[in-house]
């Protein structure tokens, strides 16, 4: 993943060997710029080859591709990916390969913009009209990242290369990202969901609210809806754990028959 990147600073430089003049070499060169700017920790510090790379993009070029960028379109093709992500958890084989590429190719067209947008402020460019392109793009959309979840691997290679400042923002690669319980919550085949008592299920569960929303939400189709009877005597003889403990009791409260056998299981450890 960093020698992708690396590779960037060799692309960057042949592609600005001239004057940039047009739309479209303004774009491309921009995203591997503010690929550089946004990646300093992982790939090291290209600042003076960023800003001489800059200086040969006329500001008309730049401003003509911000102009070029079709925000309904883009979103459309972003809200695509997530589709295609999701499908990629129901399919497997040749079809999920075909499923996962077209959604990885959308987040990266979506985080170079993201670089674009480094660019134009490392060279103290208006960013106002990019930004509300970029609003648009995104809109509505970062909340249902947990469609993204089969490509979490990625996503968080993806990530990882980014600096600490630069990766909330980039919600198409870090949204969702631990919650890869969810690819087995909603897959189809009875034996392949996941079970939420296991212990790194549960100690998933016990932190994040977002997973905890979803899996009240796939309730109705989802089998182990209950506390299990093994983490029921886990608890009983002092071996269930912190998390496992949080997500009974968690559930318990929105559940009245595990609330009964919790309250059961408290006399009976009483009277012992």
């Amino acid at each position: 993943m960093a020698e992708r990147y690396t590779q960037r600073r060799h692309e960057l430089d042949q592609a600005t060997q001239t004057v940039i003049t047009g739309a479209a070499d303004a774009g491309r060169a921009l995203a591997l710029a503010g690929d550089l700017l946004r990646r300093r920790e992982a790939l090291g510090d290209a600042m003076r080859d960023v800003t001489l790379a800059l200086d040969r993009i006329e500001a008309q070029a730049t401003q003509s591709y911000v102009e070029s960028i079709d925000a309904d379109a883009e979103h459309g093709k972003l809200a695509h990916a997530l589709d295609e992500a999701f499908e990629a958890i129901l399919e497997d084989g040749d079809e999920r390969t075909l499923y996962v590429y077209s959604a990885e190719t959308a987040l990266a067209r979506r985080d170079a913009l993201q670089s674009v947008r480094a660019s134009m402020v490392h060279a103290s460019l208006d960013t106002s009209k990019l930004d509300e392109k970029l609003a648009k793009i995104d809109e509505g959309l970062a909340k249902h990242a947990r469609s993204l979840v089969a490509i979490n691997t990625t996503r968080r290679r993806e990530m990882a290369t980014l600096d600490p400042s630069e990766r909330e923002t980039a919600w198409w690669f870090s949204a969702r990202s631990q919650c890869d319980f969810l690819v087995s919550l909603y897959r189809l085949q009875e034996s392949e969901r996941v079970d939420i008592t296991q212990k790194h299920n549960a100690a998933h569960l016990a932190t994040c609210e977002s997973c905890q929303r979803d899996v009240e939400a796939a309730s109705v189709a989802y089998t182990p809806q209950h506390i299990a009877a093994s983490s029921l005597w886990r608890r009983e003889h002092g071996e269930a754990t912190h998390a496992e403990i949080a997500f009974m009791e968690g559930h318990a409260r929105g559940c009245k028959d595990c609330q009964r056998a919790l309250d059961a299981l408290a006399v009976s450890t009483a009277d012992d």
